[in-house]
């Protein structure tokens, strides 16, 4: 008796297939996903799937990231939301000269496994074409960055991915796993303008959402197992502060570019080899 298809040798089997038809996007129902997506991004920056991956397979994911947790380093620096700056060029209190809390560990993409369910789902054709279509791209590829094309990130309590602009639209991220308590994803859809002159920028608006984030930014429902598009350039955000928790939150972060050999710089790989070894999360 011939076995079933599984994970092993279709990776449609890792998805919802009913849900996210990714394997036959030009049918009517893979337009209909692609056209959510693109309107989603559009209008609130953001594009959740929620239970993209089944439970008990986002179990197995689960498991195999603690599995290599331990090599992992544990970043603990502030960080501003802005990029390249001179924080001393500007005046005490402006959003550009402060820093946030920025600390978690991350496992880099030479660690996973490339057996694991994962990486099968990150080099899974159809779901590079699906993340291509929903950004409205000609042509994208998974990253070839030994270091940074997949990575994990794992924050435990008091951990926080600080407030910040992405360099880029586009990012793509799983989330397999929610702390007790905190580490939401908090965001301000477009809080910015186009352009880098002083005007787009929105500094008032930027200041009170720093003083008050509980007010002022928007806070998804992102479950585990959800797959999550985010056009981050122009939208301020940050993961709140990991609460009491026994288990570290555990996202997953897919890297693409519309070049096949994209890597990320040496300088940037030097400056995350600057971080000491961590322990185990």
């Amino acid at each position: 008796m011939a076995q079933s298809p599984s994970v092993q040798d279709d990776p449609r089997f890792l998805i919802d297939q009913t849900r996210y038809p990714f394997h036959n996007l030009d049918d009517s129902a893979g337009q209909a996903l692609v056209n959510r997506c693109q309107a989603d991004l559009a209008e609130q920056a953001i594009c959740v799937l929620p239970g993209l991956i089944p439970e008990t397979l986002r179990r197995q994911m689960v498991r195999e990231a603690i599995a290599v947790a331990h090599l992992g380093h544990y970043y603990d620096r502030p960080r501003r939301a802005y990029v390249y700056d001179d924080p001393d060029s500007y005046p005490p209190g402006h959003p550009r000269g402060v820093t946030h809390p920025n600390r978690y560990r991350q496992v880099l993409n030479h660690h996973i496994p490339n057996d694991s369910l994962l990486r099968r789902l990150f080099l899974w054709p159809a779901m590079t074409d699906f993340v291509r279509r929903a950004l409205g791209l000609e042509r994208l590829y998974t990253s070839a960055c030994p270091h940074l094309a997949l990575t994990l990130q794992f924050a435990g309590e008091g951990d926080t991915n600080g407030w910040h602009y992405d360099p880029n639209d586009g990012v793509v991220t799983l989330l397999l796993q929610a702390p007790d308590a905190g580490g939401g994803f908090e965001y301000a859809p477009y809080i910015r303008g186009t352009g880098d002159d002083e005007s787009a920028q929105n500094y008032p608006g930027v200041r009170a959402l720093l003083d008050d984030p509980t007010g002022r930014a928007q806070c998804p429902r992102i479950a585990p197992g959800s797959l999550t598009l985010f056009n981050g350039s122009r939208s301020l955000h940050r993961v709140a502060p990991v609460g009491p928790t026994k288990q570290p939150r555990i996202i997953a972060i897919f890297s693409y570019d519309q070049s096949p050999d994209m890597v990320f710089s040496q300088g940037y790989i030097d400056h995350l080899r600057s971080f000491p070894q961590g322990t185990a999360a």
